[in-house]
């Protein structure tokens, strides 16, 4: 006869995939730093992201799995799983509450031979209510700092990215191992969120 155990299962907290998508959140710190480049001088803005209780509002598709990959079809596709009615059945993503996400950082340009490499720092600056100067067409950029956005509610889009660990980097290409993350491409106002104090974004980040 089985003996009875301590350990229990619950099935509404099974492993989901993280997918790519965009999730509200709140920006939970920001840095910055110099660095040179081929195209010059420039500023590297980083910001990481606090992902908000909202986000079991949000759903995504369900995949059939293999443990945690998924299971491909003979073209190499994912295979949907169905719901009853035919449709693809989706989740709720309130497994990615309370996670923090990296971006990989928006460059701005010092030297003015690279201006025309700002457009994405430019289009962050808009994306955010924060204004610059305009001189007869002339953007003159401003350097966000922590007090322009941490607490402030956005809504981010995550872009699956492959890399290959340092460990084996410098191994053949056939014995190289590639691990993917999803890190923070574009991000916008969440004109529904509440802006959060310092001390409500630090409640439960794990830095």
């Amino acid at each position: 006869m089985a003996k009875a155990l301590d350990a229990i299962f619950d099935p509404s907290q099974q492993w989901v995939p993280t997918q790519e998508g965009t999730y509200p959140a709140h920006i939970a710190s920001l840095s910055t730093k110099e660095v040179n480049t081929r195209a010059g001088e420039a500023i590297v803005v980083n910001m990481t992201y606090k992902v908000a209780p909202e986000v079991v509002e949000v759903t995504q598709p369900v995949w059939e799995m293999d443990g945690y990959n998924y299971k491909r079809d003979e073209n190499g596709e994912r295979i949907p799983v169905f719901n009853g009615g035919g449709s693809q059945a989706e989740t709720n993503c309130g497994h990615l509450k309370d996670k923090t996400l990296y971006d990989n950082g928006f460059f701005v340009f010092t030297d003015t031979s690279s201006a025309s490499k700002n457009s994405r720092y430019f289009q962050l600056l808009e994306n955010l209510d924060i204004s610059c100067e305009d001189d007869k067409g002339i953007k003159k950029l401003v350097l966000i700092e922590e007090e322009d956005v941490v607490g402030r509610p956005v809504m981010v889009t995550t872009r699956k990215q492959e890399y290959v660990t340092k460990e084996t980097r410098d191994l053949p290409v056939d014995q190289q191992e590639k691990r993917a993350t999803f890190k923070v491409n574009t991000i916008t106002i969440w004109e529904e969120g509440e802006i959060l104090s310092q001390d409500e974004i630090d409640d439960d980040v794990p830095f």
